[in-house]
């Protein structure tokens, strides 16, 4: 009975073995197995890959969210499977590019977050953009500019070029000399003119503090005094000159005045000049005076007598 028991135990449990064998093959089957690790798949369809390899990371923000996990070369490209972590939420509107990440030849997918408030889910499709250069791109550019240099340096270190620079070396030499040469010259004269203009300062200085020279100065003081009282004594002159002719110019108005009313009859003289029964009244009166100081003269007791007692 033992040895069934035992037999019938060891069935048992090789078929419960074989079930949870059974099950976990199924669900490896039936089920994704990232799935079970808290993962899902998104898809992005890039031109080229640029040498990107399956295992590669998937990066956020410099952060690994993920890994490639395969490749399918179609008509419009190559789509490039990508394995995300589901704990990293990536937004609907993110994009992705494939860029080197090390001077050993790696890639990296890197995914530029969006703005949407939607992350992806299972099976869904980041747009690619196109990738930066990489690293073997930028050196193969240095190279060719590097061989363009190099090409140039040879065409600057040729014979002829050589033999250019040392002429023009040395007609550089020699216009050196010749600079030289004017340079010591111009120093010369310049010390001359130096000393010359040093002489007629000296020359100034000593004149300006001769007493002759001052004397000079007070004379022209005094002439100068004398020439302001003369100008203000002609000032003076002037103004009574003005006055003058001002009184003069009315006298004259007065004078018009007179003639006018002596012509227009007015006054004394005016009705002389213009009465003749006055005028020859007047020369009666005369004739009449000249004759009674005749008859004075003649007859002088006549007129005047003189008694003594």
């Amino acid at each position: 009975m033992s040895r069934r028991n035992a037999a019938r135990e060891a069935q048992t449990g090789l078929f419960v073995i074989a079930g949870v064998i059974a099950v976990i093959v199924a669900l490896f089957l039936l089920t994704d197995p990232g799935n079970l690790r808290g993962r899902y798949y998104a898809y992005t369809v890039v031109p080229d890959a640029g040498g990107i390899r399956k295992g590669d990371p998937v990066q956020m923000r410099g952060v690994n969210i993920g890994r490639v996990r395969g490749f399918q070369i179609g008509g419009r490209g190559v789509v490039v499977r990508l394995e995300l972590e589901g704990e990293y939420p990536v937004p609907r509107d993110s994009r992705v590019t494939m860029k080197s990440s090390g001077l050993l030849g790696g890639m990296t997918a890197d995914i530029i977050p969006g703005r949407a408030e939607q992350t992806l889910t299972q099976g869904d499709t980041i747009p690619a953009i196109a990738a930066a250069a990489g690293l073997t791109d930028i050196a193969s550019q240095l190279s060719g500019r590097a061989d363009t240099v190099l090409a140039r340096a040879e065409m600057l270190l040729s014979p002829a070029t050589i033999g250019h620079v040392g002429a023009s070396a040395a007609e550089l030499q020699i216009l050196t000399t010749q600079l030289a040469a004017v340079a010591t010259e111009q120093r010369g004269q310049l010390n001359e003119l130096m000393a010359s203009l040093r002489r007629a300062s000296a020359g100034v200085e000593a004149a300006s503090t001769r007493p002759e020279l001052q004397r000079a100065i007070a004379r022209t003081d005094s002439i100068t005094r004398r020439v302001d009282a003369a100008a203000a004594d002609l000032q003076g002159t002037v103004a009574a000159l003005r006055q003058t002719t001002t009184q003069l110019g009315t006298a004259s108005a007065s004078l018009n005045n007179v003639l006018g009313g002596i012509e227009r009859g007015q006054g004394t003289l005016g009705k002389l000049t213009h009465d003749d029964a006055l005028y020859r009244d007047l020369d009666a009166a005369a004739v009449s005076a000249r004759q009674l100081t005749d008859d004075i003269r003649n007859n002088p007791k006549k007129y005047v007598n003189i008694r003594v007692f």
